[in-house]
C-alpha cells in the first residue's frame, strides 16, 4: 500500500487509494457511502456494514440508512417511516430532515393538529409537537395569535375592552396579557395602560409622575422613540417602564421580545431594533426570535452576544427585508462584534445559531439578509435554509464550529436544503464570509437547494479570500442534489483551502453547479471530487468547471493544483469517480501549478484508475479517472 494509502479511512478501501473520497470523508463513514459502493474499480463498497436496506448507519456525518448495500442520507418524507422503525420508538419518533434521522414528530403547525402533546410544532424542542406559552409561539398562527396558557393553544383571543382607556381590562385565557380593544395583547405588567380619554390621569397617578403617558401600552415618563428606531439594553434597559427611546437614559427595552411585542408582526416600513453592548442577550427572551418583515436587528456600543439556550434555536428568518446585520467595533476595526451561539460549560447544545424557512413573496431581491456576526458553537448547522427559504449573506459573517465530532454529529456552517436558496455576495475590500472550521462541511447543499458565491480571491497560496469554506473536517463544499431536474447553483471566487479530512469542492453526480475563478488547495483529498452516489445519477452534464467551448462559455479560471510542497491538494486536482459512460466532464481552461490551461497548452498529469497521487510524476496528479470508459475530462487547451 502506498503512503497516501495510509491516510486515514483509506485502509478500509481495497480498490480505491484516493484519500479524498474513501478517507477525505471517511472517518463519518463515507468509506462505506454510496460515493463509492457504485464504483466498478471499488473492491470494498461497504455492503458489509450495510447488508440490510433501511437499517441504521452513519451517513456523511448524520443518521443515515443503508440503501442498495451502502449507507446514504435518507429522503425527506419518503423515508419517515424507515427512519421510524430503524431509531424511533413509540416515546420517541423519527423523520428524515435534510437528509438525517433526527428525533421529531412534526415538520410544520400542520402536523401537529391531532397530536395530544400540543398543536404547535417545535413549541420547546424543534421538530416536536407541544403547546403554547407565551403569545410570541402564536405569530402567524392559523388559530389565532394569543397563547390560551391554560390549553397551551394558539387562540383569537376575545376579551372585554376598555373604551375610555386607563386601567387594561383583564385577558382570562393568559394572565399577563390585558385587554384594551377587544383582542388579548401582551402587557407591560405592573405598569399596563390603554390608551383613550383616561390614560394620562391614570398614569400620573400609577407611577406618580405629572408628565407620565400610555406609551405602547405601559405607563411611562419616557418619550416616545423616534421613527420606528428602538433601543435594546440588556444591562440598564426595563421592559416595564421602557418604550425603546435611545435618546433618555433608562428608557431603552431590556429584551428583543418586548421591542417585537411592540413592533408588532407585520410593520409597514423599515424598522430597526439595535442592540446596546457590551451585553448578553439571553435573560427573558422568548426563542427562536422570530423576525418579523421589515425589521432588521443591529448592535452599537461594544460586543453583542446572544447566549443561545440548551434545545433552542437563535433566530428565525423567513420575511421580506428582516435581517441581522451586526455593528462595526467601537475601535473601528473589521470584526463583527455580534456572536450568536457559544457552548454552555463546553457543550454545544442549542440547535442552530439561525433558521431560514418559507416566508411570503420572498424573492432573491428582498430576502432576509445577515452580515457582520458569527455563528458559532451550535449542534446542529450553523446556518440551516431549508423548505423554500431565501437568504442573502453579506460580508463579515462568519460560521464555524458547529456540530459535534462523533460519527452522528457532525454539521456544516451552512446547510442549504429542500428548496431553500443561499447566496453569499461579498465583493473585493469587504470583510470576508468565513465558513470555516466546522465538523463537517463549510457548505452543504443538498435535496434541490442551490447556493450562489460572489467572492473574491485573494492569494491562492494562502489560501485567503472575500468567501472561505477552510479548515473543515470533510468537505470545503458538498453538492448532493437528487431532483430530477435540479435548481442550478454557481461559485465564482470562492477558497477551499486545508480542509482537514475531505475534499476542497464534492460535487455528486446529478446536480447542477458552475464554477469560476475559484481556489481549491492544500486539502487532504482532491481539489474537486466528482463522484456517483449508489443508486443514483450518473449524469455529469450539469457540472461545469469551465465550458469555453460553448456559446456564451466561459474557460473556467479555477486553480485546482500546485507542485508538491506549494499548496498541493493531497489527492487529484480533479477526480472524476463516475460509473461507466458518464460521458465527459467540462473543465476546460483551468489552472494546474505553472500549467494555465487558458492561455496556452500544457500536458497534464493524469491517474488513470484512481485518483491518489503516488502515480504520477513529481508527487502530484492533476487528473484522475477511476473508471475509464465512456468518461473524460476536457482540459483544453490543455491535454490529459
Amino acid at each position: 500500500m502506498d503512503a497516501d494509502a495510509a491516510m486515514k479511512g483509506d485502509s478500509t478501501m481495497a480498490g480505491d487509494s484516493n484519500p479524498g473520497d474513501s478517507g477525505g470523508d471517511a472517518t463519518m463513514n463515507d468509506a462505506a457511502d454510496a460515493n463509492d459502493s457504485a464504483m466498478a474499480n471499488d473492491a470494498t463498497d461497504g455492503s458489509a456494514a450495510c447488508p440490510v436496506d433501511n437499517t441504521k448507519c452513519n451517513a456523511p456525518g448524520t443518521a443515515g440508512l443503508c440503501k442498495a448495500g451502502a449507507c446514504s442520507d435518507c429522503v425527506s418524507v419518503t423515508d419517515d417511516a424507515h427512519c421510524m422503525t430503524a431509531y424511533g420508538s413509540a416515546s420517541s419518533p423519527y423523520l428524515c430532515l435534510a437528509g438525517a434521522c433526527t428525533a421529531g414528530d412534526c415538520r410544520a403547525n400542520a402536523d401537529c393538529a391531532a397530536n395530544p402533546n400540543g398543536r404547535l410544532c417545535g413549541a420547546s424542542t424543534p421538530h416536536h409537537c407541544g403547546k403554547c406559552t407565551t403569545d410570541e409561539q402564536c405569530a402567524g398562527n392559523a388559530g389565532g395569535a394569543v397563547c390560551n396558557t391554560s390549553t397551551g393553544q394558539c387562540v383569537a383571543g376575545t376579551c372585554t375592552g376598555v373604551a375610555a382607556g386607563g386601567a387594561p381590562g383583564t385577558c382570562a385565557i393568559n394572565a399577563s396579557d390585558i385587554c384594551c380593544t377587544g383582542t388579548c395583547q401582551s402587557g407591560a405588567g405592573a405598569n399596563a395602560c390603554c390608551p383613550g380619554a383616561n390614560a394620562l390621569a391614570y398614569c400620573a397617578g400609577k407611577i406618580g409622575d405629572p408628565h407620565a403617558a400610555c406609551v405602547n401600552n405601559v405607563c411611562t415618563a419616557c418619550p416616545v422613540p423616534i421613527a420606528a428606531t428602538y433601543l435594546v439594553d440588556p444591562v440598564g434597559g426595563s421592559d416595564v417602564g421602557g418604550t425603546g427611546d435611545h435618546t433618555t437614559a433608562g428608557c431603552a427595552f431590556k429584551t428583543i421580545t418586548r421591542a417585537l411585542q411592540v413592533i408588532g408582526t407585520s410593520p409597514l416600513v423599515a424598522t430597526s431594533i439595535t442592540v446596546l453592548g457590551p451585553s448578553t442577550v439571553r435573560a427573558g427572551e422568548t426563542f427562536p426570535i422570530p423576525l418579523p418583515a421589515n425589521v432588521t436587528v443591529t448592535t452599537t456600543g461594544g460586543p453583542v452576544h446572544v447566549d443561545v439556550p440548551a434545545g433552542s434555536s437563535g433566530f428565525a428568518l423567513s420575511e421580506v427585508g428582516s435581517g441581522i446585520a451586526g455593528g462595526a467595533v467601537a475601535d473601528g476595526g473589521a470584526a463583527p462584534v455580534l456572536t450568536i451561539g457559544g457552548p454552555h460549560g463546553g457543550a454545544n447544545d442549542a440547535t442552530s445559531g439561525i433558521v431560514v424557512d418559507t416566508g411570503t413573496g420572498v424573492s432573491s431581491a428582498n430576502a432576509p439578509r445577515i452580515s457582520n456576526l458569527i455563528v458559532t458553537n451550535f449542534l446542529e448547522d450553523g446556518i440551516l435554509v431549508q423548505n423554500t427559504g431565501i437568504l442573502t449573506v453579506g460580508a463579515g459573517v462568519t460560521s464555524t464550529l458547529n456540530g459535534t465530532p462523533t460519527a452522528a454529529g457532525r454539521r456544516a456552517g451552512l446547510h442549504v436544503t429542500g428548496n431553500g436558496q443561499a447566496i453569499v455576495d461579498v465583493a473585493a475590500g469587504a470583510a470576508p464570509a468565513h465558513f470555516d472550521a466546522n465538523t463537517n462541511h463549510g457548505i452543504r447543499v443538498d435535496t434541490s437547494g442551490t447556493v450562489t458565491v460572489t467572492g473574491t480571491v485573494t492569494s491562492a497560496p494562502a489560501g485567503t479570500g472575500t468567501v472561505t469554506t477552510n479548515g473543515n473536517y470533510a468537505a470545503g463544499v458538498w453538492i448532493q442534489q437528487t431532483a430530477a431536474t435540479p435548481p442550478a447553483s454557481a461559485i465564482t471566487g470562492l477558497v477551499s483551502f486545508a480542509n482537514t479530512n475531505g475534499n476542497g469542492i464534492r460535487i455528486f453526480a446529478g446536480s447542477s453547479v458552475r464554477i469560476r475563478a475559484s481556489v481549491s488547495l492544500g486539502n487532504q483529498g482532491d481539489g474537486v471530487l466528482v463522484s456517483a452516489a449508489a443508486g443514483g445519477s450518473n449524469d455529469i452534464s450539469n457540472i461545469d468547471l469551465g465550458r469555453a467551448v460553448d456559446a456564451g462559455g466561459t474557460f473556467g479560471a479555477n486553480t485546482f493544483q500546485e507542485p508538491l510542497g506549494s499548496g498541493n491538494n493531497g489527492a487529484a486536482g480533479i477526480c472524476l469517480q463516475v460509473r461507466n459512460n458518464a460521458g465527459t466532464l467540462h473543465a476546460e481552461g483551468n489552472v494546474f501549478g505553472a500549467i494555465h490551461c487558458a492561455t496556452g497548452a500544457g500536458a497534464l498529469t493524469t491517474n488513470n484508475g484512481a485518483c491518489d497521487n503516488a502515480a504520477c510524476a513529481a508527487g502530484v496528479c492533476d487528473l484522475g479517472i477511476t473508471n475509464a470508459t465512456g468518461n473524460a475530462v476536457d482540459v483544453s487547451m490543455c491535454s490529459p
